[in-house]
């Protein structure tokens, strides 16, 4: 009798536990200078699914920092672990200027539903602390550790991502904005927006080495697609500060769930909404998705050389 009084005391002690583990939903964001992130998703954006190991030895910086920004760009919406490796979510302009990198860390923050919330409650007259406890709360972190996301905070301050009015359509105007200046300012100078699938990848970055070698910037927009994306609004700055939106366009590509979900007319009405111009790129001998049918495009198909003239003469065009 004592033996199973006591197994079943043992037994009811431990079931408490089990359920408070199971609810507990803690989020840690590590410490990290926002400047190294930028290597980090250089690394992302021109390799294939790389590994922490891979990710730290082309940035050049040691596997543990490697990994805490892995993390901290995972959290943000930036980066998705896929497979043993990772890779980009949103658009990115690899070799870009710092100005355009943070804009688009920014806009990751930005939209953070955490974030979100702390700047509601600040508009509401809380302080930044009270502010933080309140919006972790609804976004079900549990236990509140502020110092596992004050780093979070430290990043979002040194942007200007807190200020209390701002929501992301504010950052897609901007650029636009500077889009409209630069045109004014710099009349030659051209920024490509590069949609491609991850297949293709080795196309992808010859041609954006051979495009910035030209004068051309470019953001890589690897084509991946998450339940309940849209991706009108994950390309929208990208886009709204570009002046061609390039879409390599192969047997990978059509297959790919990017094309067959997304490439329709919300997207193509959101390209043009932008004053962009749809710049297909013709990668092999698969027919163009009849929504592209009409566009002139530049064909890689039987000579990258002449393709590549082709395109750099359309990118030099009116824009």
């Amino acid at each position: 009798m004592v033996t199973k009084t006591t197994t079943k005391k043992t037994t009811a002690q431990k079931s408490p536990a089990k359920r408070l583990s199971s609810s507990t939903n803690s989020q840690r964001f590590e410490p990290a200078k926002l400047d190294s992130l930028f290597v980090v998703l250089d690394a992302i954006a021109w390799l294939d699914a790389p590994s922490n190991g891979q990710v730290a030895q082309f940035a050049g910086i040691d596997p543990r920092t490697a990994g805490k920004l892995l993390k901290n760009a995972c959290q943000i919406g930036m980066v998705d672990s896929v497979g043993s490796g990772y890779a980009l979510v949103l658009p990115y302009p690899y070799k870009g200027s710092k100005e355009q990198k943070e804009a688009v860390v920014k806009e990751a923050l930005v939209r953070l539903p955490l974030l979100t919330g702390v700047r509601q409650f600040l508009r509401l007259g809380d302080k930044t602390d009270v502010a933080l406890r309140k919006a972790a709360t609804i976004a079900g972190i549990t236990p509140f550790v502020p110092a596992d996301i004050n780093p979070l905070l430290e990043w979002a301050q040194s942007l200007g991502a807190l200020q209390p009015t701002l929501i992301a359509e504010d950052l897609v105007d901007a650029a636009e904005s500077k889009k409209e200046q630069r045109h004014k300012d710099e009349k030659g100078r051209r920024i490509a927006f590069l949609s491609h699938s991850s297949i293709d990848k080795p196309f992808i970055r010859q041609l954006a080495a051979d495009l910035t070698a030209n004068g051309v910037d470019v953001w890589l927009d690897e084509q991946r697609i998450r339940v309940g994306d849209s991706i009108p609004e994950k390309i929208a700055q990208g886009l709204a500060g570009s002046d061609f939106f390039l879409i390599g366009m192969s047997g990978n590509s059509a297959n790919s769930p990017w094309v067959q979900k997304e490439l329709n007319n919300a997207l193509v009405n959101e390209v043009q909404r932008r004053k962009v111009h749809i710049l297909p790129l013709k990668l092999d001998d698969s027919p163009m998705p009849q929504i592209l049918a009409d566009k002139k495009y530049a064909d890689f198909s039987k000579s990258y050389k002449a393709g590549l003239d082709d395109l750099l003469n359309a990118l030099k065009g009116d824009v």
